[in-house]
């Protein structure tokens, strides 16, 4: 369960508007919650502390709510600064970004520290295809692609095929990188992790 702990009282002289303001503040600071997550302990709280039905309104609001939401894949191995780039371009957009890290096989074996600066999104790990992992969502998103310069496109075109024919109707987004990050990749990075020079491309 959710530890929400506002009360009714917290409520009582805010307007509909201002009340809707809270609510968004605290949908924002429970990002790491899976949505549906969230939403059923949310409404489940608010219909607790709602005497005298004053809160209707806003559980209605709650209930209705549609955020947008994103899934950023990729494998990150590591997570570093160029990700990091593409996922605040991302939340300018979306009220919420989902970060899933894609266990590829194919991709050396080495257990990078989650950086303490995006632990507070949800944070999620998938297996398999991402058609899949997005299909398992109980609601709609959109797949942030992030990008570096006009190969990673080309590559991003082809892949976005692939990913339309397993699942038509999925909509997919690229974000490029702005241009002091676009040289970072995951695998110059492990390539300089042999020679202590990693750390600098690195979130703490």
């Amino acid at each position: 369960m959710i530890p929400f702990k506002d009360k009714l009282k917290d409520y009582e002289k805010l307007s509909f508007s201002k009340q809707m303001e809270s609510e968004r503040k605290i949908f924002s600071q429970n990002q790491h919650f899976d949505f549906a997550e969230y939403k059923k302990a949310r409404l489940q709280h608010l219909k607790t502390i709602n005497a005298d039905k004053k809160l209707n309104t806003l559980i209605d609001y709650v209930n209705s709510y549609v955020p947008r939401i994103a899934v950023f894949p990729g494998s990150f191995k590591p997570f570093h600064k160029g990700h990091y780039n593409v996922l605040q371009k991302a939340e300018k957009i979306f009220d919420k970004v989902i970060i899933a890290f894609g266990k590829n096989p194919d991709k050396e074996r080495h257990n990078w520290p989650l950086p303490k600066t995006i632990k507070n999104r949800q944070i999620c790990e998938y297996k398999g295809l991402l058609t899949d992992f997005v299909s398992t969502l109980k609601y709609d998103v959109t797949v942030v692609r992030g990008l570096r310069n006009s190969t990673d496109f080309q590559y991003e075109q082809n892949q976005n095929r692939y990913i339309q024919e397993l699942k038509p109707g999925i909509k997919i987004i690229n974000i490029f990188c702005d241009k002091e990050f676009e040289h970072i990749s995951s695998s110059g990075i492990r390539t300089l992790e042999s020679f202590k020079k990693h750390k600098q491309y690195l979130l703490d």
